[in-house]
């Protein structure tokens, strides 16, 4: 019975793998995550922080923040200057939930007074996900459903972090 679960859950993880390295889109957050909370996030999405100006961050979720950093550079006051600070694997509810937390620093809209307390938050956020992540099933190179599929030792290093 138990064979069944891990086999169901390693079969899960490895079609969520696969098509992650299928999309060609190693990175979403410029190599600020590990590869395994960046298969996390392709499933779900990120929340991001983004250094302004050195005195204001913008709290903001998207599934590709990278991509969101050049739309934001295209048509945003602050241009070149725009650098993602923090991020986490997380979905529009913990943006929501951050932008109310720090309700007091809010300039206006998802721009907010850079604050470390804002910083420590993020970070807390990413161990959170961290610990959940290292539950993960994750298989060895010799699992049926790995082999000549994929190759999780890459992930696997990042579990035992």
């Amino acid at each position: 019975m138990i064979e069944v679960a891990v086999s169901e859950a390693c079969e899960r993880f490895q079609r969520v793998a696969s098509a992650w390295l299928r999309s060609g889109e190693i990175t979403r957050t410029n190599h600020m995550l590990s590869p395994l909370e960046e298969l996390a996030g392709f499933n779900y999405g990120f929340v991001y922080l983004l250094d302004l100006d050195g005195e204001s961050v913008k709290i903001g979720y998207s599934e590709h923040p990278m991509r969101r950093i050049r739309e934001l550079r295209a048509g945003y006051r602050y241009g070149d200057r725009l650098r993602l600070r923090a991020c986490f694997v997380g979905e529009t509810k913990d943006e929501r939930e951050l932008h109310q937390r720090f309700a007091h620093l809010r300039i206006e809209h998802e721009r907010f007074l850079a604050s470390v307390a804002i910083d420590a938050a993020f970070t807390r956020a990413r161990e959170r996900v961290r610990e959940r992540l290292r539950g993960l099933h994750c298989c060895t190179t010799e699992c049926p459903q790995v082999v000549g599929r994929l190759d999780l030792r890459m992930l696997s290093t990042w579990l035992r972090r």
